[in-house]
């Protein structure tokens, strides 16, 4: 059995050597650079063999001549390789790369506020500039991230809006398969118009700030891998005001602690069984009457496989469990579940489906936490090397515990991506989103159409 896998994986090796060295020689090294970033992505068990035996084809496939030839059209690789503007970064030290890029989209959007009743109308204009700082070290990792979103409203003005996160990340490989990844960040947002977070009504956008630091120490490599990992946010919403009132947002401060333990076992090459068990505490700054904070666990038992390069499952099925201070608030008892799942058929196309339930803290004093659930499924077509097509579909459905309210919502989009050239891309999409609150809730309806250009460095 392991002879056939090996015979397999040399296989898909020398495949790959094949079309690497069939690709022009100056988009050989973009090629070979694509591979390596998407091979990264594979799980950690198997990383280090595959990295190993891709970069002895890449070298080679480097140094081989061959005579030369038009440049064919024809897509090759799957669609995960589709990257219609990504730059190679700017060296800025010997041991770091600097990745910036920066997309502005115009916006066409029929429902602005997101309200069932007096829909307004409005276009905007959105410039959103990344940066990344990332190591090139043999050994351990640092990443910097920062970014903003800027937000002109054409006629309501009142709506525009400034946002910037950071996020620092070191991953430390102390030896035997163990690694240790320590984070923080910070960041400044809003709430978006129509959801949980928008409760007021408020003159502009509710404003608020996030400040999280964590960790996670790992086992791989070994048959049974085992993680433990802690986070903790802090969240500050900024005042606002109603009609021109000021109103205090204090209430809402809250300080969200994640703990989280998960054990894999290895039964084959391609199959894995975890156990994963989760804590989460929400304490918010101001005592209230009712207490409104709330703590509680969760589990999830599933198993991991991969059919191939190609096939790749995740699914768990556990239990959550969230108790209150308010003894009026009942215990929240529901059954837990996480997909994640990608199937390429062909090369080029790819599925993608994720589902996941979580708890997060309330926007309103009735309701100290809210039950989410998420589904979405996400296609993508690679009409070309300069062409992808992708449509997306999400389902949220937000439990407010403490009242008798749920919200549903459904969206779909569809974007085109084309490359101008090798560092431009662009982008056209157009969506459409419906949300029944029923009695209690907030139900609205719109859509957007959007343009826009991407540039990588």
């Amino acid at each position: 059995m392991s002879f056939a896998v090996s015979l397999s994986r040399a296989a898909q090796d020398i495949i790959l050597l094949l079309r690497l060295i069939d690709s022009p020689w100056g988009g050989r090294r973009r090629s070979a650079y694509r591979v390596i970033s998407v091979r990264a992505r594979w799980s950690t068990r198997r990383q280090k063999k595959r990295a190993i035996r891709l970069a002895a084809l890449v070298c080679i496939s480097l140094a081989a001549s061959r005579p030369a030839y038009a440049q064919s059209d024809e897509v090759v690789t799957p669609v995960e390789l589709f990257d219609p503007d990504a730059g190679e970064g700017v060296r800025i030290s010997p041991g770091f790369i600097l990745f910036p890029q920066a997309t502005v989209d115009l916006t066409y959007d029929t429902n602005i506020f997101n309200l069932d009743e007096l829909a307004e109308e409005d276009t905007l204009l959105s410039f959103r500039p990344t940066a990344v700082i990332a190591s090139d070290f043999s050994r351990h990792a640092v990443r910097l991230e920062a970014g903003a979103e800027i937000r002109r409203y054409f006629d309501f003005s009142t709506e525009n809006s400034e946002q910037f996160r950071t996020n620092l990340t070191t991953l430390l490989e102390l030896g035997s398969d163990i690694d240790f990844e320590l984070g923080g960040g910070y960041s400044r947002g809003i709430e978006q118009r129509g959801s949980a977070g928008d409760a007021f009504f408020t003159d502009t956008p509710v404003v608020f700030h996030d400040k999280r630091a964590g960790f996670e120490l790992s086992r791989a490599g070994n048959r049974l891998e085992l993680g433990i990992a802690g986070s903790i946010l802090k969240r500050d919403h900024s005042d606002t005001s109603i009609n021109g009132v000021p109103f205090d947002l204090s209430f809402r401060d809250v300080d969200i602690l994640n703990g989280v333990v998960r054990a894999d076992l290895r039964l084959s090459d391609r199959t894995e069984i975890f156990a994963e068990f989760g804590v989460r505490e929400l304490n918010f700054d101001i005592l209230s009457d009712p207490n409104r904070d709330t703590d509680g666990f969760y589990t999830l038992v599933g198993i991991s496989y991969e059919l191939s390069s190609l096939v790749e499952l995740e699914v768990g099925a556990g239990y959550i469990e969230q108790s209150f201070e308010d003894p009026l608030v009942e215990t929240a008892q529901e059954v837990n579940f996480r997909l994640e799942a990608s199937w390429t058929p062909r090369p080029e196309w790819r599925f993608t489906a994720r589902a996941a339930r979580d708890v997060d803290p309330g926007r309103v004093l009735e309701a100290p936490a809210i039950i989410a659930s998420s589904f979405r499924l996400t296609a993508e077509r690679a009409v070309s090397d300069r062409l992808l097509l992708s449509a997306d579909t999400l389902y949220l459905e937000e439990d407010f515990r403490g009242l008798p309210r749920t919200d549903r919502r459904f969206a779909i989009s569809g974007s085109a991506t084309y490359r101008l050239a090798g560092r431009i891309g662009l982008i056209v999409s157009a969506g459409f989103r419906d949300q029944d609150g029923g009695e209690f809730g907030r139900s609205f309806d719109g859509a957007f159409v959007s343009a826009g250009v991407r540039a990588a460095w």
